[in-house]
This record gives C-alpha cells, sequence and structure tokens, in this order.
C-alpha cells in the first residue's frame, strides 16, 4: 500500500477539529469544531467556510433527504438553510452538566450509532457516565451499552461489521451487524493497543474493509486489516489526530482533522489530506 506524504490543506486552527464526512455530490468535506460550535466545510475549490451553531456539535452526518444530522451536547437534530434550521429529533443521555455527544456515523441501515463522552475538563477524574445509542431509520433511540468515558472509533464496513472504542480503555471492539444485530455487549476485541503510543479516536473503513484509526497524542493513522493486524502507519505533522475518511473526485485521498494541544505546535488544529493508492467507501446516507 503506497502513500504520498501528509499534506496540510488549511490552517484552520480548530481548537476540536472532529467528525469529518465526504459529500460527494458537491465534491465537499464537512466537519466540525467541536469547541467553538462551528460546522467548517471545504469546497470542491478547496475553499473553506465556517457556520456558527448554536450549541456543540460532537458530530455532521448526512442524509438522504435535504440538510444534515448534527449530534448536539444533549440533542440530536436535523440542521437545514445553511444551519439556520434545526428540528430536534430526540434528547440524549442524562442531565449530567460534564456529559456530552461525541463520536456518530451513519450504518448500513440507514440509522445512526454514536456516543457520549465525560467531557470533564479534569482529565484525570473523567468516569464511565456515558453511552453507546442507535437512533433507528423511525428515529427511535435505543441505548446499546453503558459505563463508557469516551465513546469514539465508530466505523462500519461493507461486509457488516461494526467498530467501535471506549478512548481510555485503548481498545477497539468488532461486532458483526449482519441482521440489524446492535447488541455490544456480544462484541470481541478486534485492537489492543495498551502497549502503544497515542488512544483511539475517530476511524472510517476503506473499500477492502481495512480500518483506518487516528491515535491522538500518537501523531498517527494506523490502518488495520479485517484480523486486527497492522498494515500501514502514517506519521503526521501534528500530535493529534482527531477523525479521518475518504474522499476526493476518486476516493483515495485521505481527510483528516485534529484539535489544538496546550502547549503544542502550529501544525494542530489543522486539515490534513494523504493521498493513498486504496479507495475509501461511498459515505452512507441517513433515511431519518
Amino acid at each position: 500500500m503506497n502513500y504520498l506524504s501528509p499534506i496540510k490543506i488549511t490552517d484552520c486552527q480548530n481548537t476540536l477539529g472532529e467528525s469529518c464526512i465526504w459529500d460527494k455530490d458537491t465534491g465537499s468535506l464537512w466537519w466540525t469544531d467541536i469547541e467553538e460550535k462551528k460546522i467548517w466545510q471545504l469546497n470542491d475549490k478547496q475553499k473553506t467556510k465556517s457556520f456558527d451553531l448554536p450549541d456543540k456539535a460532537g458530530f455532521i452526518l448526512p442524509r438522504k433527504k435535504e440538510g444534515f444530522i448534527i449530534g448536539f451536547s444533549k440533542s440530536i437534530c436535523i440542521a437545514k438553510n445553511n444551519f439556520t434550521t434545526f428540528e430536534k429529533i430526540c434528547d440524549v443521555g442524562p442531565n449530567i452538566e460534564t456529559l456530552r455527544v461525541n463520536d456518530g456515523k451513519v450504518d448500513p441501515f440507514g440509522g445512526i450509532v454514536f456516543g457520549t463522552m465525560d467531557a470533564n475538563p479534569d482529565r484525570d477524574n473523567r468516569k464511565p457516565i456515558a453511552s453507546f445509542y442507535r437512533l433507528d431509520p423511525e428515529g427511535k433511540l435505543q441505548e446499546l451499552l453503558s459505563d463508557i468515558t469516551i465513546a469514539n472509533g465508530i466505523a462500519f464496513s461493507n461486509d457488516f461489521k461494526m467498530y467501535f472504542a471506549d478512548t481510555p480503555s485503548n481498545i477497539v471492539k468488532v461486532l458483526d451487524i449482519q441482521n440489524n444485530n446492535f447488541d455490544l455487549h456480544q462484541a470481541s476485541l478486534f485492537i489492543d493497543n495498551k502497549d502503544q503510543v497515542g488512544f483511539p479516536d475517530g476511524a472510517v473503513v476503506d473499500q477492502h474493509n481495512n480500518y483506518w484509526l487516528c491515535l491522538v497524542h500518537g501523531s498517527c493513522i494506523k490502518c488495520y486489516d479485517r484480523s486486527g493486524k497492522t498494515i500501514l502507519e502514517i506519521n503526521l505533522p501534528t500530535m493529534t489526530p482527531t477523525c479521518c475518511t475518504f474522499g476526493g473526485k476518486n476516493m483515495n485521498e485521505l481527510f483528516v482533522t485534529s484539535l489544538k494541544k496546550t502547549n503544542g505546535s502550529d501544525n494542530d488544529g489543522c486539515l490534513y489530506k494523504i493521498v493513498l493508492d486504496q479507495k475509501g467507501s461511498e459515505q452512507y446516507l441517513s433515511t431519518i
């Protein structure tokens, strides 16, 4: 597997860049800056634009219909009209001050799977008060797994596997969801990263069902085959890659968001692109 060295696409200086998705119809990349309450767009002319939000957005996800699904801190909404109109679908989780929505992805059946996190600024005192959830295509919310601290690493493969992680545990699990099975208690171990640098954050799966994972505070992205074996490691100019997705005209460009680290470098919080000889799969669209 070959690739070109990562290049900085835009010096957006995101405080917490996350949840990047590719829109093939417009040739645009979309992502969030959670802490700054913004959505960003990189259009087909490589120009960036940001949109202000009324709340922090853990994720932005595409729909078959108009607009996007936004995971606000404690609710899931449909955003329309350039993020000026928001229709609430449901509230999420208990009303705990530090608890907020985090990572999310569209599943192969048109629903969305997402998780919450304890966003306590005191990282050493974060607790397992979060959960993974599924919002099915009819808009029914179901809790899938509790006692989570930071839900992350969610990705779906073409062979109906779901990957997910609780970041502080430093492991990734996998579940076969062929029959609409989202019982995460049945998941098995996929990756054990406990002896490595960095922690699992955002992830994506390519057309060959390899799993690409950002290791935040680890300065790299790793690609794993279906058995969990590392087949490629790409070092980045930033210590803090947060999320990745495939896009571009040929779906062979891996876009990577990052966050600004205290006393970090000017490369933190920027958007990166890696051109590969590997292609990603098309983005699933929610029917919600």
